[in-house]
């Protein structure tokens, strides 16, 4: 409120912070984003978008506040965020049922020479898929290390026979664990999973966090053989 009262009439609150707002984020945000009709500097606390023609349909009032749409926020998020992590506000959102895919291709056409609304699109692709976008640090290194070496991306955070699995490729499954999963409740839990996805017919891999910054070659190593396609340049 603070931030919109001082960056003055029409302002409206964006970002991650206006996805917090609507209670539809997993991130914190990295700052304050608000949305303004005419140039105006920013402070310190919040950045100044500048948006001439923000259609009344953008907007909605929340706690009193003015704030931009899911469909508008999700539009926004193109500026600073990935696929993944778009993909996983998106994710949130349709948990709430604050999600419309009507509503945020429309949103998107409204956004008139947003240059990076391919981001948003590979996201929407994600969802539709069924994943749950990016929920960790380590998932995006993965993903970052696996499609640069020219593998193809896999589907990350779908439900696979009952299990939400952190990357999967058709008939390949793979987990990359954080430090939480050193707890033992943790471990009982990753072996049952494991267990009941290869009783399935999965092949199931297990990284860790020090795997991805410190083994990548080891990694990529596993990955090469299970024959994974390369992805072809161009």
């Amino acid at each position: 409120m603070a931030a919109i009262l001082a960056a003055g009439d029409g302002a409206a609150l964006t970002g991650m912070g206006g996805a917090a707002l609507m209670r539809v984020n997993r991130y914190a945000a990295r700052r304050i984003d608000v949305l303004v009709p005419k140039p105006r500097k920013s402070q310190p606390g919040f950045v100044a978008h500048t948006c001439r023609n923000l259609d009344p349909r953008d907007i909605v009032i929340v706690d009193r506040i003015p704030v931009a749409t899911v469909a508008r926020v999700l539009v926004d998020l193109t500026d600073d965020y990935d696929a993944e992590e778009i993909a996983n506000v998106i994710h949130e959102a349709a948990h709430w049922n604050k999600f419309d895919f009507d509503a945020t291709v429309a949103a998107m056409g409204r956004a008139n020479g947003r240059r990076n609304l391919k981001v948003l699109e590979e996201a929407l692709r994600m969802h539709l898929r069924g994943s749950a976008g990016s929920k960790s640090r380590v998932e995006r290194r993965f993903r970052r290390l696996v499609v640069g070496a020219g593998l193809p991306a896999p589907v990350v955070n779908v439900v696979i026979n009952g299990f939400e699995v952190d990357a999967y490729w058709p008939g390949l499954c793979v987990e990359v664990d954080g430090f939480g999963h050193r707890r033992e409740r943790s471990k009982i839990e990753d072996r049952i999973k494991d267990a009941a996805l290869r009783a399935a017919g999965y092949t199931v891999l297990r990284f860790t966090e020090d795997d991805v910054d410190f083994r990548p070659a080891w990694v990529l190593a596993q990955l090469a053989a299970q024959q994974l396609p390369r992805r072809v340049a161009g």
